[in-house]
């Protein structure tokens, strides 16, 4: 692997972490829930930038100003998966430290008839659905497919082929 993607894939991982740790720790017990979840995917859309600056920067310090779009692809999912993994130990971890401090922090928010509504729910739910494995890969499938859809766009954006270079003196 490239010392470069996987340089952008912890840096991602990183801010994943930071911000998530970050979100639990002031944005979800002062704001509350929808503060929180917003917050949430915004860190995931933050840290999943480095796929575009991971692509730039192997087109302009490493290729002499040319990437193909299967060349920023391949660059742009291994930052992605490097990514989605540290989100699965991540929330794995979280959720073995404070899911049972996050389940009663979530039902905090809710209305008597959704609490009830809630508890329903989670009754007719698999015990797995609660596992930190089950809730590390919701997570990393999360991440995976903004990652996605991030990359797509970038080595689409960024691409750039020795016929689309116009020199200027």
């Amino acid at each position: 692997m490239k010392k470069f993607v996987l340089r952008y894939g912890l840096i991602g991982g990183c801010l994943i972490v930071g911000l998530g740790l970050f979100n639990w720790f002031f944005i979800a017990q002062i704001f509350g829930y929808n503060a929180s979840e917003i917050f949430g995917y915004l860190s995931i859309i933050l840290a999943l930038l480095c796929i575009p600056l991971g692509i730039k920067y192997f087109r302009d310090k490493l290729n002499d100003g040319m990437v193909s779009f299967g060349e920023g692809f391949k660059i742009g999912m291994g930052i992605t998966i490097i990514t989605s993994v540290i989100m699965f130990f991540y929330s794995m971890l979280f959720w073995v430290l404070a899911g049972d401090d996050f389940m009663k922090w979530r039902e905090q928010v809710l209305t008597e008839s959704e609490l009830k509504q809630a508890q329903l729910q989670m009754a007719e739910m698999p015990d797995f659905v609660l596992s930190p494995w089950f809730q590390g890969l919701v997570m990393l499938l999360t991440v995976f497919l903004i990652g996605m859809i991030i990359n797509l766009v970038s080595s689409l954006a960024l691409k750039r082929s020795k016929g689309s270079i116009i020199e200027t003196n």
